[in-house]
């Protein structure tokens, strides 16, 4: 009997859960999923962000600006650059290969790769 081994990526923890959930419930001759986080997609902003703060009467000839500075809260983070690349690996029976890769493509896995 012949394994074969079936990275795929996947733009979030959460999908490639789901793909091997599926993957275990509707193909038979799968011996292994495994899901890692391969790192951050973007680095998060942190440190500071600055802003400058205008008086609300301009029709004053002699106003004063200040600068403040606030800190980034993670909330404020956009949600593009909180995402997690992570990789989803499957060893399967050579019969099952077709149905992972279509399952895998299903649920938004891209750079799927094989070694069998």
């Amino acid at each position: 009997m012949e394994f074969v081994r079936i990275y795929a990526e996947f733009e979030a923890p959460e999908l490639a859960e789901l793909a091997g959930g599926s993957i275990r419930r509707k193909l038979r001759g799968i011996h292994r999923i495994t899901v890692h986080p391969v790192g951050a997609g973007k680095q998060a902003h942190t440190g500071y962000e600055r802003f400058t703060m205008l008086p609300a009467n301009l029709s004053m000839m002699n106003y004063a600006t200040d600068v403040l500075h606030a800190e980034i809260a993670s909330s404020s983070i956009p949600e593009p650059m909180q995402r997690r690349t992570t990789e989803l690996l499957v060893v399967c029976d050579a019969a099952a290969a077709r149905g992972v890769t279509n399952i895998l493509h299903q649920f938004g896995g891209n750079r799927i790769r094989q070694n069998g």
